[in-house]
C-alpha cells in the first residue's frame, strides 16, 4: 500500500526536519571543532609553558642541590678543623699546665735558694766578724804574751845578771 497524501506530507515535513537538524548539527560541529581546535592549541601553549617552567625549577633545584652539596662539603671539612683546632686547644692547655707547675716549683726553689743564700750570707758575715774578733784577740793575746815575754826576759836577764 503507497502511502497517503497526508502521510507524505508528514513524511516529507519530517525529512525536511531531519534535514534541518543535520545542517544545524553540521554548523554546531563545526563550531565545536573549531572551539575544540582553539581549546587544544591553548592547552598545548599552556602545557609548552608549563614543561618550560619546569624545566625552568628543575634547573634551580639542581642549582640548590649543587649549593647545598657545596654547603655540606664546606660545613664537613669545617668540623674536621674545629675537631683539629680543639684538640691543638687541649694539648696547648696541657703543655700550659705542665709548664705553669714548672714555672711554680722553680719559683719556689728559687725562693728556697735565695732564703738560703741569705741565710748563708748572714752566717758567713756572723762567722767573719767572729773570726776579725777572734783574730784581732788573738792579735792582742799574742801581743801581751809577747810583752809578758819581753817582760819575763827582761826579769829573767836582772835577775840572771844580780
Amino acid at each position: 500500500m503507497p502511502p497517503k497524501a497526508s502521510q507524505r506530507k508528514h513524511l516529507k515535513a519530517a525529512r525536511q526536519m531531519l534535514s534541518e537538524k543535520k545542517a544545524t548539527l553540521a554548523e554546531n560541529s563545526d563550531e565545536d571543532v573549531n572551539s575544540l581546535r582553539n581549546r587544544l592549541y591553548e592547552a598545548s601553549q599552556q602545557t609548552q609553558l608549563l614543561e618550560q617552567q619546569l624545566a625552568d625549577q628543575e634547573e634551580v633545584c639542581a642549582n640548590l642541590q649543587n649549593s647545598l652539596n657545596a654547603s655540606q662539603d664546606l660545613i664537613n671539612t669545617l668540623c674536621t678543623e674545629i675537631l683539629s683546632l680543639k684538640s691543638k686547644n687541649s694539648d696547648i692547655y696541657h703543655q700550659l699546665r705542665m709548664e705553669r707547675q714548672c714555672y711554680k716549683r722553680a719559683t719556689s726553689k728559687h725562693g728556697s735558694m735565695t732564703s738560703q743564700i741569705l741565710l748563708l750570707k748572714k752566717a758567713d758575715a756572723m762567722s767573719s766578724a767572729q773570726l776579725s774578733k777572734g783574730l784581732r784577740d788573738s792579735a792582742a793575746t799574742i801581743t801581751n804574751l809577747l810583752k809578758m815575754n819581753e817582760d819575763l826576759r827582761t826579769e829573767l836577764s836582772h835577775s840572771v845578771t844580780a
